[in-house]
C-alpha cells in the first residue's frame, strides 16, 4: 500500500489480500504507537491527569494575540457539522465545536465534553459523565440534554454518510438518568463507536424546534453556534471566513485572537500569499512543495494522509490470484520501497498495514520484505506453474496473464502499475495496465458479479459522504474490508456497497476483528 504524505507549509514569523504500496507520514513525528493491550472487562476513561515526571526545562513562553491565516481552496457554502468533506470543513469543525470525545496524536479517543466514561462490563453500555461549567458560544449553559438531544436527532435523520449510519444501526437508546450523565445502549458491543462520538455536539435550545428533516437539509451557517475554542464571526462567501476567541472556552482562554479562513482555489496565489505574510499556513497537496519553500521565513513539513493506495487481488476461488502463492510471489517481486520513492518523488512511503501509522494500534513488528525475484520464480514453480518459450508462465495450458485495473486520470497510480507490470515480467507473469474511467468502468468492476483480478485503488478512513479523508472519527476497524461477513454471497443476496471486494475471507482474521470490535481500550 502507499500512502501519501500531506504537505503543509507554516511561515514563521497485507500480501493475502492487499499488496500494500504507500502511506504518508509526519516529517517531524517522534512519537512511537503503543502496543495494543487487552481491555479490562469494565473500563473507565477520565480527564483526570496522570503522574507526570516533573519538568527538566522551563516550558518557554507561548505568544498571545494575534490572528492566524490559513487558506483553503474552496468556499463551504454547505456546512453540516457531521459530514466534513472539505479542509475548510475540518478546520471549522475543530475552531467551533467539540464532541463527547476527541481523539489525541496517536488517535485515541480521549475526554471531550465528557469529563469520563465507563464500559459495562458486556460492553453493551457506556455511561458518559458530562462536564460541568461549560457554555455555548452564546453563553447558555451545555449539559447532558444537548448530547441526549443531538445524539438522538442524529440517528433519526436519513443517513447519508457512513457515520450516521453507524449510529443508528449500533445506539438502541440513547437516556439521561440524572444531570450531567448519558447512558448509551448499543445494539452490541461496538468499540468504534466511541472515535465517532467526537461527532460534534450541537445546541438543543437552538434546533429542539426543528422536524429531522428539517435538520437534516439546515446549513449550519443559519446557526453557527457551537462550543469550541473559537467563535464564528463573519463569513464573505467565495472569500473568507472568521472566528474570534471563546474568553470562555472550558479547556482556557486560546492564545490567538482571531483565526481567518481565506478562499484561494489557486495554489500559486497562496504561495505569493505566503511569501507576502498575507497567510500563516497552506496545505498545498500531496505533491512536492516548491515555489516559496526556500524561503528562511517558511517552514515545510508533511503528515500523514489518512488513507492508502494498494492492489486489491481477486481471491474468489474462480480467479487466478485464488492461490496465495501468486500473490506471495508478485509481491516478492517488486521493489516496494524504490516503487514508492518513485511515483510519489519523495512525498510517500510504503506500509504494511491498512492503519495509519501514527495510530496507537498500528503494528510495530511489521517490516517491508526486500525484492527477492528468486523466491518469486520459486513460488510460482511450486504452485505448478512452468515458464514458457515466451517467457510467460503456463499451468495447463493457460497463461499467467491478468490486468491490472487502474484510474486513468491518475498519473502516479498508473505509474504504479505500469512497475508493477516490469516487475511481473521478470518472474514470468505477464500482466496489462488497464487504465479506465473510474465511473463508468472501475465502480462497475467493485460491484458484483467483481469482474477483474487485479485493482490498484485508494481507500479513506473517514465516515463521510465524499472521501475526504479527515481524521476526526478515525477508528482503526478495517472489518468492512476483510471480514468474510461483508463478502458478497452470491446471486440472491440484495445487500448493496459491500467493501471486501476482494472476496477475501480468513476465519482467523473473523475472530480477531470480532475479538477488536468488542474490547474497549481504556
Amino acid at each position: 500500500m502507499i500512502e501519501l504524505r500531506r504537505a503543509f507549509v507554516v511561515a514563521c514569523g497485507m500480501t493475502a489480500l492487499v499488496l500494500l504500496l504507500l502511506t504518508g507520514c509526519d516529517l517531524n513525528s517522534s512519537s512511537t504507537p503503543s502496543a495494543e493491550t487487552p481491555a479490562a472487562a469494565t473500563a473507565t476513561v477520565d480527564s483526570a491527569p496522570g503522574n507526570a515526571p516533573a519538568a527538566t526545562e522551563t516550558a518557554p513562553t507561548v505568544p498571545q494575540g494575534g490572528a492566524l491565516t490559513l487558506r483553503i481552496s474552496s468556499d463551504v457554502p454547505d456546512l453540516k457539522p457531521w459530514d466534513l468533506r472539505s479542509r475548510g470543513e475540518e478546520h471549522i469543525a475543530d475552531l467551533m465545536y467539540n464532541g463527547l470525545v476527541r481523539l489525541d496524536d496517536q488517535l485515541e479517543p480521549q475526554p471531550d465534553l465528557a469529563e469520563k466514561w465507563e464500559t459495562s462490563p458486556d460492553g453493551g453500555l457506556i455511561t458518559f459523565t458530562i462536564r460541568s461549567g461549560v457554555t455555548w458560544h452564546d453563553n447558555q449553559p451545555l449539559t447532558s440534554d444537548d448530547v441526549l438531544w443531538t445524539l438522538n436527532m442524529l440517528r433519526t435523520i436519513t443517513p447519508t454518510n457512513a457515520l450516521l449510519s453507524d449510529l443508528r444501526a449500533n445506539i438502541g437508546q440513547v437516556r439521561s438518568p440524572i444531570t450531567q450523565t448519558v447512558v448509551i445502549s448499543l445494539t452490541q458491543p461496538y468499540a468504534p463507536l466511541l472515535s465517532e462520538l467526537a461527532v460534534p455536539i450541537l445546541p438543543r435550545h437552538r434546533l429542539q424546534n426543528r422536524s429531522p428533516e428539517e435538520i437534516s437539509e439546515l446549513n449550519f451557517w443559519e446557526i453557527p453556534v457551537g462550543s469550541g475554542p473559537f467563535k464564528f464571526d463573519t463569513r464573505n462567501p467565495n472569500q473568507s471566513i472568521s472566528f474570534t476567541r471563546n474568553d470562555t472556552f472550558f479547556r482556557g482562554r486560546p492564545n490567538l485572537d482571531q483565526v481567518a479562513l481565506v478562499v484561494a482555489p489557486d495554489a500559486s496565489v497562496a504561495a505569493d500569499a505566503l511569501s507576502d505574510d498575507l497567510l500563516a499556513a497552506e496545505f498545498p497537496s500531496t505533491q512536492p512543495f516548491s515555489g516559496t519553500s526556500q524561503s528562511a521565513a517558511l517552514r515545510v513539513g508533511a503528515y500523514q494522509e489518512n488513507g492508502w493506495y494498494g492492489v486489491v487481488f481477486n481471491v474468489r476461488p474462480e480467479r487466478i490470484f485464488s492461490d496465495v502463492r501468486l500473490r506471495q510471489a508478485l509481491a516478492r517481486a517488486v521493489n516496494v520501497e524504490a516503487l514508492v520513492a518513485d511515483v510519489t518523488q519523495g512525498q510517500g512511503v510504503p506500509i504494511l498495514s491498512t492503519l495509519a501509522q501514527e495510530s496507537w494500534a498500528y503494528p510495530e513488528d511489521l517490516a517491508i520484505q526486500p525484492q527477492d525475484l528468486d523466491q518469486a520464480r520459486q513460488l510460482l514453480e511450486d504452485a505448478g506453474w512452468t515458464l514458457g518459450a515466451d517467457g510467460v508462465r503456463q499451468k495447463d495450458g493457460q497463461p499467467l496473464s491478468a490486468r491490472i485495473w487502474v484510474r486513468g486520470d491518475d498519473a502516479r497510480r498508473v505509474a504504479a502499475a505500469e512497475q508493477i507490470v516490469a516487475a511481473a515480467r521478470e518472474i514470468g507473469m505477464q500482466l496489462e495496465v488497464a487504465p479506465a474511467n473510474f465511473e463508468t468502468v472501475i465502480l462497475p468492476k467493485l460491484a458484483p458479479p467483481y469482474d477483474f483480478d487485479l485493482l490498484l485503488g485508494s481507500w479513506v478512513n473517514a465516515p463521510n459522504s465524499v472521501g475526504f479523508p479527515a481524521y476526526r472519527f478515525y477508528d482503526p476497524d478495517d472489518y468492512a474490508l476483510f471480514h468474510s461477513s461483508r463478502v458478497w454471497s452470491g446471486q440472491g443476496d440484495p445487500r448493496t456497497g459491500l467493501r471486501n471486494v476482494g472476496g477475501f475471507s480468513s476465519s482467523e482474521y473473523d475472530e480477531a476483528a470480532d475479538q477488536a470490535r468488542r474490547s474497549y481500550d481504556p
